[in-house]
């Protein structure tokens, strides 16, 4: 299992088959560094369609880099983990204007998180869901 950094603003690695990606809290992204985590889900993920997890805790994005989205040829689902209302609505706004391909579901628990991006799954498509 190695980490790798995201251009200072945070990092990703594969542990238990889920890719986990966690942002600095307070950090900004842009375009650069979203396109940065796109090449670590390539690099990590060797090809394989994983389950993701993404700590978006007091973090912004710019517009573009809110368009720079990964492939459902490399990500099977997605959770997002957050813990303010703002955290939330960023979340609830944002994402379904965006085609993923893959189910994405809002937590606040990362345990359960883990669960869900672990359980077998049926689904296809995208999906915005939340669960505490």
């Amino acid at each position: 299992m190695s980490k790798v950094d995201i251009k200072g603003k945070g990092t990703m690695e594969l542990s238990g088959g889920v890719l986990i990606l966690r942002w600095k809290r307070g950090a900004y992204i842009g375009i650069d560094v979203a396109r940065a985590a796109l090449e670590a889900i390539s690099t990590l993920g060797h090809g394989a369609r994983v389950p993701m997890l993404v700590d978006i805790q007091g973090v912004t994005h710019s517009a573009a880099a809110r368009k720079v989205f990964p492939h459902s040829s490399s990500v099977s689902r997605m959770a997002l983990l957050g813990s303010s209302p703002v955290d939330r609505v960023v979340a609830m706004f944002r994402l379904p204007l965006l085609p993923t391909g893959f189910p994405i579901r809002y937590f606040t628990s990362e345990d359960k998180a883990m669960t869900w991006l672990l359980e077998p799954s049926g689904e296809s498509g995208a999906e915005l869901g939340y669960s505490h």
